[in-house]
């Protein structure tokens, strides 16, 4: 058999209160830290108060690109030139019941967002393929959206008036 160890184990007491540690502060700088954001403010239009909600500005140039303002028609625009007063806007409508697929379109752009104008062309009704001209009146009411009032007058017959809505493709 083994011989036991009698000898006891060197056990002492120690209070930890009595042993104070070094303890290093540190702390965690992150970009915020060192550059703290700016305080936030809520840019304002002139003319707005604080109740009402910051209008987004429309410019003609909103208008470029394709639309499609219904019926299987596709009204595709390109703006010339940035002043809300003297934009002129030229294009063309293409839809399935105009003879060739399409027609010219030309307008001028009024207080940034009023568009008018007009296409000229040849509409296909059953077997007689006769002379339209259809004229537009509209304005943005955002910058994917206008909404207006479309006239279509065939030659020979009466003007149809209706209204329309674009949005933008």
């Amino acid at each position: 058999m083994a011989v036991l160890n009698l000898n006891r184990r060197r056990t002492t007491t120690t209070r930890l209160a009595d042993h104070a540690e070094s303890c290093e502060v540190r702390v965690l700088l992150s970009g915020v830290a060192i550059y703290p954001a700016p305080a936030v403010t809520k840019p304002t239009v002139s003319g707005l108060t604080d109740t009402q909600s910051n209008v987004v500005v429309l410019t003609p140039a909103d208008y470029n690109g394709s639309w499609d303002i219904g019926g299987a028609s596709i009204l595709q625009l390109v703006v010339k030139g940035s002043d809300p007063e003297t934009a002129k806007v030229k294009g063309k409508i293409n839809a399935a019941f105009l003879a060739g697929g399409s027609a010219k379109f030309k307008g001028k752009i009024t207080n940034g967002i009023h568009l008018e104008g007009s296409a000229k062309g040849k509409i296909i009704s059953g077997l007689v393929t006769g002379k339209v001209k259809s004229d537009l009146s509209v304005d943005l009411t955002d910058s994917t959206h206008f909404a207006g009032i479309a006239t279509a007058t065939p030659k020979g017959l009466p003007p149809t008036t209706g209204s329309v809505m674009g949005v933008k493709l």
